[in-house]
C-alpha cells in the first residue's frame, strides 16, 4: 500500500492510531520574508504556463519556491524530489514522496533528519492531507530508528496557490485551516513559514 492510498484522515487513525486536529498552530504573525527577483522572474514566467496538472504546478511553482528557500539557506539542508521512501511494509509506510527535506546535505540519499515532506496536489487539499501525514508518520519513526528523532515533523500539501501546513507531534497531527495564499508576485507569506519552520526544524524544537 503507498503512501497515495491514505485518502482519508479515518484510515490514519484506524490503521496508524494517529489523532486528527484540525486547529489553527500557525499562530505566529509572519512577517513577509525578502525574496529574490530571480524568483519573481521565475514565478512570472510560470504564470503563462498551462498549470492543469500536479506535474506542472510542482516544476513551475514549488520548485522555485523550495529552491529559494535553499538559496537563502545555503548548506543547511537538502531537497529530495519524487523519492522512494520505503520504512515499514508491515504498517504500509511504503511509495513514493512529492518532496521531502533533510536536515543532512552531504549525502545521495535520504538520511536521518527529515524534517518536512510536501504533497503536490492539483486541486483539492484535502484529498492530500491523510497521505501527507502518513509520509510524516513514516519519517517520524525513520528518525528515530537512525538516531536522530525529532520532536515534530512538519508536512505540507499544496495546490501551488494555497498551502495547508501540518504537523506531528507524537501521535497527533495538527491541522492548520488557515491555508496560506500563494499568487505570482506574492510569495513572500509562504516562504516567511517555510523559513520558519527550517528554522524551528534544525533548533530540533
Amino acid at each position: 500500500m503507498a503512501y497515495n492510498k491514505f485518502k482519508k484522515l479515518a484510515q490514519l487513525s484506524a490503521e496508524l492510531g494517529i489523532n486528527d486536529i484540525t486547529r489553527a498552530w500557525l499562530s505566529k504573525k509572519f512577517e513577509n520574508k525578502i525574496v529574490s527577483e530571480f524568483l519573481l522572474m521565475m514565478l512570472a514566467e510560470a504564470e503563462s504556463e498551462s498549470l492543469m496538472t500536479e506535474k506542472a504546478k510542482s516544476e513551475f511553482v514549488v520548485v522555485p519556491i523550495l529552491k529559494e528557500l535553499r538559496r537563502q539557506n545555503q548548506g543547511k539542508f537538502k531537497i529530495f524530489s519524487g523519492y522512494e521512501f520505503n520504512v515499514d511494509k508491515k504498517q504500509k509506510l511504503t511509495g513514493f514522496c512529492d518532496f521531502m527535506l533533510s536536515a543532512n546535505v552531504d549525502k545521495l540519499e535520504v538520511t536521518a533528519p527529515v524534517f518536512c515532506l510536501l504533497e503536490a496536489k492539483n486541486a483539492e487539499i484535502d484529498r492530500g492531507l491523510a497521505q501527507c501525514g502518513a509520509e510524516m508518520y513514516a519519517a517520524q519513526i525513520f528518525n528515530e530508528r537512525q538516531g536522530k528523532p525529532r520532536k515534530v515533523i512538519y508536512g505540507c500539501v499544496t495546490n501551488a496557490f494555497s498551502w495547508c501546513f501540518l504537523k506531528l507531534e507524537g501521535k497527533e497531527l495538527w491541522i492548520d485551516p488557515n491555508y496560506v495564499p500563494l499568487t505570482f508576485t506574492e510569495p513572500h507569506k509562504v516562504l516567511a513559514v517555510l523559513q520558519w519552520i527550517l528554522d524551528k526544524s534544525l533548533a530540533n524544537e
